[in-house]
């Protein structure tokens, strides 16, 4: 049986050092709503440690980086 909270952690670790073939071997034999609860689990810890982290501001600045990657991705314009 594989532990969740530790995958999860795992695959933000292993990304955050870069080593994306680690994160997706992590990934390996999980069903499709357990890789679904990894990566709701690995983007609210990161939020979270980000969130700790940084001020306000910087926080601030992350969001608004966030948009300006959605809109180049999807072509959308900002409003």
């Amino acid at each position: 049986m594989t532990d969740l909270t530790l995958t999860t952690y795992g695959v933000v670790i292993a990304t955050l050092r870069g080593d994306q073939d680690g994160a997706h071997r992590l990934l390996d034999g999980l069903s499709h709503v357990e890789t679904a609860q990894v990566a709701l689990g690995a983007t609210l810890a990161l939020a979270d440690t980000l969130k700790a982290a940084c001020c306000p501001d910087y926080i601030d600045h992350i969001i608004r980086t966030l948009q300006g990657f959605a809109l180049e991705t999807t072509g959308g314009t900002q409003s």
